[in-house]
C-alpha cells in the first residue's frame, strides 16, 4: 500500500512572500501487499481508511492554501501560461561577438551596449583639427559641416542605390513575420493547434533560407545594413569608425541575432519565445534606422519607414 507523504515550504523574503514550493512523494508502506482479491482484515481496513483521511486532509490543506495564495501572492494564482515569460536579449552573454555580422560594433569596442531602442538622433563625433593636416568646421550653406564627418552624396547617392531596396525589402518582410506570429498565437490560444502549427511553419521561410535557394528578404538585409552603414556613415576624411557607424553595426547585429532566435523559437514550435525575439529585432530595426536615415537626404532616396 502507497501513502503520499507531503511536504510544504514557505519561505518569507521580507515582509512579501517570495517562494512557494510543494514536494510530493511516493513511499511504500508495506513491503508484503495484500492481494486484490484478499479481503482485508479489520486492522487493514481501519489503516485503508486512516490513509483516506489524511489524503482528504492533505488535499483540504493544499486547496486552502492556494486560495489564500491568490490574495497573498496574485502573481503566481492563475494558469501557468499568463505568466509572461521575460527574455532578457540585450543583457545576454555575446560570447565576444563571436556570432555577430561584424565584430566591430559599439558594444565591442566600448565595453557597453545603446539602449535597445532608440527614439532619436545620437550625438556624432565632432572633431575639431587644426589646418596641418586635418578637418575643421565650416561654415557652408547657411549651416556648419564639418569635413571631417561629412559624407558627399557622390559617395551615398551609390550606396543608397545598391542597398537601399533590399534593406526596405528586408524590413517590410520582417513586420509580415510579425503578424504571422501574433495570428499563430492567437491560434494557439484557442487550442487550434493545426492551424497554428501551419502558420508557424509559413512564418519560417521568412526567417530559413532552403538549401540552394536564395535568402529570404530578411536575412539577405543583414550584411547589406553593414555595408549600407559603412558607406553612408564614413567620411573619408576620418581615420577608423565613428560613433554613429558602431551603433548602427550594433543594431544590425542585433537584428541578426533576432532573425536567429526567431528561427530557433519557431523550430522548437514556441510561439511565445517568437515574439518576444521579433519585437526585440523590431527595436533594433528601428533603431539603425534612426541612425542611417539621418544620411538619407531627399537627393539620396526615401528614407526608411519604421516597423510597427
Amino acid at each position: 500500500m502507497l501513502v503520499i507523504s507531503f511536504s510544504l515550504t514557505w519561505v518569507y523574503s521580507g515582509t512579501r512572500a517570495s517562494t512557494m514550493a510543494m514536494a510530493w512523494s511516493l513511499t511504500p508502506k508495506h513491503t508484503n501487499r495484500v492481494p486484490f482479491s484478499t479481503v482485508p482484515s479489520l486492522e487493514q481496513n481501519k489503516e485503508i481508511v486512516g490513509a483516506v483521511s489524511r489524503r482528504q486532509a492533505a488535499s483540504t490543506a493544499v486547496g486552502a492554501i492556494l486560495s489564500s495564495s491568490s490574495l497573498l501572492l496574485p502573481w503566481i494564482s492563475g494558469a501557468a501560461e499568463e505568466i509572461p515569460v521575460l527574455y532578457d536579449y540585450e543583457n545576454r552573454d555575446r560570447k565576444s561577438n563571436r556570432d555577430a555580422l561584424i565584430r566591430e560594433d559599439y558594444w565591442f569596442m566600448m565595453g557597453k551596449a545603446p539602449p535597445r531602442l532608440l527614439t532619436g538622433p545620437i550625438k556624432q563625433d565632432d572633431p575639431q583639427w587644426n589646418a596641418f593636416g586635418s578637418c575643421s568646421t565650416q561654415e557652408g550653406d547657411g549651416a556648419a559641416s564639418n569635413s571631417c564627418t561629412y559624407v558627399s552624396l557622390k559617395q551615398r547617392f551609390p550606396i543608397y542605390s545598391k542597398y537601399g531596396f533590399s534593406i526596405a525589402l528586408g524590413a517590410k518582410e520582417y513586420a509580415a513575420l510579425g503578424e504571422l506570429l501574433r495570428k499563430a498565437s492567437r491560434e494557439s490560444k484557442a487550442n487550434s493547434t493545426s492551424n497554428a502549427s501551419s502558420l508557424l511553419k509559413e512564418a519560417s521561410s521568412y526567417v530559413t533560407t532552403p538549401p540552394q535557394q536564395s535568402p529570404p528578404p530578411p536575412v539577405d538585409a543583414l550584411l547589406k545594413m553593414v555595408l549600407f552603414a559603412s558607406g553612408m556613415l564614413t567620411s573619408p576624411n576620418y581615420n577608423g569608425p565613428n560613433k554613429r557607424l558602431l551603433v548602427a553595426r550594433y543594431y544590425a547585429n542585433e537584428v541578426g541575432f533576432a532573425v536567429r532566435e526567431v528561427s530557433d523559437a519557431i523550430m522548437q514550435q514556441d510561439t511565445s519565445r517568437a515574439i518576444a525575439a521579433w519585437e526585440y529585432g523590431r527595436d533594433s530595426w528601428n533603431s539603425y534606422f534612426q541612425i542611417v536615415n539621418e544620411a538619407v537626404t531627399p537627393k539620396v532616396g526615401d528614407k526608411f519607414d519604421l516597423i510597427v
